[in-house]
């Protein structure tokens, strides 16, 4: 980083400041806090308001060539520079304790607004005086643009490789648009001042996704000030955010953000935008008093309330592992209960409540519409009769996510839906698959045949429900958290929905890597003996639900096709089968028709730390699973385990997982591709170790439990800046 020579007179910036701030009160635009607060001339200290009114004694000054305006501007910029306070060790910033927008914050808080304007002001001081003291600060308070809400920034990510600059520095985001736009400018300005290329990243990023995000502030007749609740821009605000595109524009050279300024200015004279607006203002009037009417308490209290809604709980499979982890990063901020259909045995240590009956499945029509009735008047009861949750959990998009939705909404809830592979059913492919799959399953119920053709009828009409649900659904999450990779097509079905973009976050599965212990030869060996499987054998693992959708005769088929390749080199082989299901019978079958009885074990359903331990004396796991979503976690448990992994390329995220030598991925359905990726590792023990210390490390780098917890504490609530301002204080 070097500075650039200066001009005073000719310098770019030394000039005005490219928005005439006296119109605008700021502090109310971009925190609504408490009015009041006078601008200008006010002996209450407010960043926000010391900021603004440099820039205008600067431009007054500009104008003028009176230096008691250019006084005026140094003693706020001295100010700030007094009022500044270091965030770690190498930023710094202007927090404010004021209110946040929705009440989010539970103490000090950033903004995108105050840093922007407050680099705007020190850069041109520092022009002015070339006193590093208001460089050292600039440097800071530029740093803050560069971290997460989480390590006390005002940045928050978009996809994959986006940045937000957040007006209230709080989680959930609102992506309010004075926020990203003040804070840009201000970016701007400082690398007319230095060059530094890591801040012209962030700002390459950050304007890269303000261009992706203008469709979703737009709402055809006018502009929506933020994304969280999209309320309308109220006027004041409509005439900010263009001069604020005329100043982006300035900056950046783009005539796209010219032109929408124009467009934007054109609503307030326009009949129908003016209509338009005034009735949603009323219809945003009428919600609120809804919800006031239901009483419900606003974010205030720690640790977090928190009700998880989920169809079957508790319940074995990867729904329950996922809640389990869940419970593990949240122990210390969230106080969870558990809302469900059908309580599972071994409940007694969790706080569940119950609704609808046996029958009120969301499995098949009728039911799943009595389901979420039910469930939909349980949680309003719940709410009404003061459970006082914050934040709704639901455990899938489409039936649990369209009650938890509805009665959230009616009540002032936040409500974020994790889900687990309904949304990718929707996908054409796997619809097929699935519908098909639900058709065999009826058919070949041991029913009679006028009930089976009955129960047939009815599932043509359970698709349609599903889809609505889902619809329904979309409408009113707050936001989604899906596992998996934007390339597997659920972005797809999400847009088909009219979910926006950010409103979704596709996140990694957590594995806790400390729960897979390695064990040592002594341990290998006396586990393998209990299970009758020499000690230098080469063992297979295969652990799932031994249902339909795993594709049990491909693993089995090519596991035979294997080991008659294999056979020649005498190496000593064993085959494990974990898991239970509707498919024992047909794969105790398979072990017959290709003679495997003598290497492979069926221990059936185990627990999970018997199911790691059997992983942990594998070498191979497989899985030929043919419908899937997000991350499996059957794989990731393996690559936790240090197994070396042939997986299937359904879902699209095994392809990621096990990339870079990190395993072997065969087309879904190819058992000759499936059997020679397996010839491939049984003749090569060297090979099993290299992808599975890969795997491991992978695992323990992008899947940790510390990763997983901030993917939460973005989507619900997260306010913490105090602990880096105390922790800075102790320093």
């Amino acid at each position: 980083m070097e500075n650039k020579p200066v001009d005073l007179m000719s310098s770019s910036l030394y000039s005005s400041y490219p928005m005439d701030l006296r119109k605008f009160q700021l502090i109310d635009l971009h925190s609504q806090c408490t009015v009041g607060v006078s601008y200008r001339d006010s002996a209450e200290y407010h960043p926000t308001a010391i900021a603004q009114n440099a820039l205008i004694q600067w431009n007054n000054y500009l104008a003028t060539g009176d230096n008691a305006y250019m006084q005026a501007f140094l003693r706020q910029a001295y100010c700030l520079t007094e009022h500044e306070m270091r965030i770690g060790e190498n930023a710094g910033g202007w927090p404010l304790a004021f209110p946040a927008p929705e009440g989010t914050a539970r103490g000090s808080w950033l903004s995108a607004v105050t840093q922007g304007l407050g680099i705007s002001a020190l850069v041109r001081a520092y022009q002015l005086t070339h006193d590093d003291m208001f460089l050292d600060v600039i440097q800071r308070v530029v740093c803050t643009f560069e971290r997460d809400i989480l390590d006390g920034g005002v940045c928050v990510p978009f996809e994959q490789d986006g940045l937000c600059f957040e007006g209230a520095a709080v989680y959930p985001a609102a992506h309010d648009f004075s926020g990203f736009l003040f804070g840009l400018c201000g970016l701007y300005e400082y690398i007319k001042l230095l060059d530094d290329s890591s801040i012209e990243k962030c700002i390459q990023a950050g304007f890269a996704t303000l261009h992706e995000l203008l469709e979703e502030f737009e709402a055809d007749f006018w502009v929506h000030s933020h994304l969280l609740q999209r309320r309308l821009a109220s006027p004041i605000q409509l005439t900010l955010y263009a001069h604020l595109l005329d100043a982006l524009a300035v900056h950046s050279g783009c005539k796209h953000c010219s032109e929408l300024a124009q467009r934007w200015r054109s609503y307030r004279h326009r009949i129908d935008s003016r209509i338009y607006y005034r009735l949603a203002c009323q219809g945003a009037a009428l919600e609120q008093y809804i919800q006031h009417w239901f009483k419900h308490r606003p974010i205030s209290s720690v640790p977090l309330r928190v009700c998880v809604a989920v169809p079957a709980f508790p319940s074995p499979g990867g729904i329950q592992t996922f809640i389990e982890k869940i419970v593990q990063v949240t122990r210390n901020d969230w106080q969870i209960e558990y809302l469900t259909q059908h309580r599972g045995p071994d409940g007694e240590e969790y706080h569940i409540r119950c609704f609808g009956t046996r029958r009120m499945t969301p499995w098949y029509f009728p039911f799943i519409w009595l389901y979420v009735i039910s469930g939909f008047r349980k949680l309003v009861s719940l709410v009404l009769y003061g459970s006082g949750y914050h934040v709704v959990l639901a455990q899938d998009g489409v039936f649990t996510g369209a009650f938890a939705a509805l009665a959230a909404r009616l009540t002032g809830m936040r409500i974020v839906c994790i889900d687990h592979g309904d949304l990718s059913l929707l996908i054409a492919r796997n619809r097929q698959r699935y519908c098909a799959e639900r058709l065999r399953e009826v058919m070949t119920k041991p029913w009679p045949l006028p009930v089976r053709l009955t129960a047939r009828l009815l599932l043509s009409l359970y698709w349609p429900s599903r889809w609505l649900l889902a619809h329904i659904a979309a409408r009113f999450v707050d936001h989604y958290l899906i596992p998996g990779v934007p390339q597997d097509g659920v972005n797809e079905v999400c847009k088909q929905l009219g979910i926006h973009r950010s409103r979704v976050t596709r996140f990694s599965n957590m594995i806790d890597i400390e729960q897979y212990v390695m064990p040592d030869m002594t341990t290998r060996a006396n586990l393998r003996q209990r299970l009758g499987i020499a000690s230098d054998a080469i063992v297979v693992a295969i652990v799932c639900r031994l249902a339909a959708e795993k594709g049990l005769e491909i693993a089995f088929e090519a596991l035979h096709r294997s080991l008659v390749t294999c056979s020649s080199t005498g190496a000593e082989i064993g085959v494990i089968v974990v898991g239970d299901g509707p498919l024992r019978r047909e794969v105790e079958l398979y072990i017959d028709r290709y003679g495997l009885d003598k290497v492979c074990r069926m221990q059936g359903e185990l627990p999970m730390r018997e199911v790691i331990a059997t992983l942990g004396i594998s070498d191979i796991f497989l899985y030929t699973s043919w419908r899937g979503a997000g991350y499996p976690l059957a794989i990731m448990e393996a690559m936790a385990a240090g197994c070396a992994v042939i997986a299937s390329t359904e879902p699209i995220a095994n392809v990621y997982l096990l990339d870079e030598g990190r395993g072997i991925t065969v087309p879904t359905g190819d058992v000759p591709q499936t059997a020679l990726a397996l010839s491939r590792l049984l003749q090569d023990r060297e090979l099993c170790q290299r992808m599975g210390q890969r795997a491991r490390d992978y695992i323990a780098r992008h899947h940790s439990p510390a990763m997983f917890q901030r993917t939460l504490l973005r989507a619900t609530y997260w306010s913490a800046l105090d602990s880096f301002l105390s922790s800075e204080k102790d320093s």
